[in-house]
């Protein structure tokens, strides 16, 4: 291949398509694909877990600073948890909510192309709504029982608020001892 001069205004107008998502989603892909060579799936699992805990928290103290309060009621966390995706891109509403169980539909995945090529990502989404929903009801289990990523056509996200309602496989989370 011949070396030549390249006048670097010339790419202002190229279409390169990268911008700031583009790129994030792509440190985002790479640093899964390299620890699941690296370590494996079981503790790439774990170490998802570690940073969907740590996000949770950060997000959490946001709404519970923009609420004024120390504690979300259960409204204010579903509201929460809609409002969080929404900023993100997705597009999640209530199927189901009652004092047992609470059901959310999501038509549009706030990740993107980057979930099917990376779905520990959906992991992410379970730990920041389990940990949301442990802290301001005392427990959830979050069941991921649909998602775009593993090719559905929308997200159904299962939350039980009940310790002992049937398990689906989903992931437990518990809230603080005085929840």
């Amino acid at each position: 291949m011949e070396h030549r001069a390249v006048d670097i205004t010339a790419f202002d107008q190229a279409q390169i398509g990268i911008d700031r998502e583009r790129f994030l989603g792509m440190v985002v892909r790479v640093l899964n694909s390299t620890l699941e060579d690296t370590v494996g799936s079981r503790e790439t699992s774990g170490f998802i877990n570690l940073v969907g805990l740590a996000i949770s928290e950060e997000i959490e103290a946001e709404y519970l600073r923009a609420a004024g309060t120390s504690r979300l009621d259960l409204k204010a966390t579903i509201g929460a948890l809609i409002d969080l995706k929404r900023r993100l891109g997705g597009d999640f509403y209530v199927i189901e909510e009652t004092a047992e169980r609470i059901v959310l539909g999501n038509r549009r995945c706030p990740f993107g192309d980057l979930a099917k090529e990376s779905p520990s990502m959906c992991m992410v989404t379970s730990h920041v709504f389990g940990h949301m929903v442990a802290e301001s009801q005392g427990y959830g289990r979050v069941t991921l029982a649909d998602t775009i990523a593993r090719g559905a056509h929308g997200c159904r996200i299962v939350i039980d608020l009940d310790p002992d309602a049937l398990d689906d496989g989903g992931q437990a989370y518990f809230g603080k001892a005085d929840a």
